[in-house]
């Protein structure tokens, strides 16, 4: 885990020679003005504001997709799909009734033919 680009083992390292620069009381009086400068930053007006923005920013996308009424189009492409796929499927039912009513049986195919073409059955035993 980095922070800052900076690994736990650099974040040691920092601290320990901060302690050996400025001993412990110097140490103890940075780290009281650090905190009350962050706390200063955060109760700022500024920092409200970037907090404002960033949240904004975050949610951006679904207010936009909110306006443009995204989700009555997904709704209406749902409801498109269904009936797609319900018509695909009468089609298909149709489409397998409308075969097996003309298929006829084998036997009678290859008979139907040979009656037809009694040339072609001699040319066939010939080869």
């Amino acid at each position: 885990m980095e922070f800052l680009g900076i690994s736990p083992v650099e974040l040691i390292v920092i601290l320990v020679i901060l302690f050996l620069v400025l001993g412990p009381q110097d140490l103890v009086k940075l780290g009281g003005t650090l905190g009350r400068a962050l706390r200063n930053l955060r109760e700022s007006g500024t920092w409200r504001s970037i907090q404002d923005a960033r949240r904004q920013l975050r949610d951006l996308p679904e207010n936009l997709a909110r306006e443009a009424g995204l989700e009555e189009v997904k709704k209406l492409r749902s409801e498109l799909k269904n009936e797609i796929k319900e018509t695909q499927a009468k089609l298909n039912d149709l489409d397998h009734q409308i075969v097996a009513w003309t298929r006829q049986p084998d036997s009678l195919s290859q008979k139907k033919a040979k009656e037809e073409n009694p040339e072609k059955q001699k040319t066939d035993g010939e080869y």
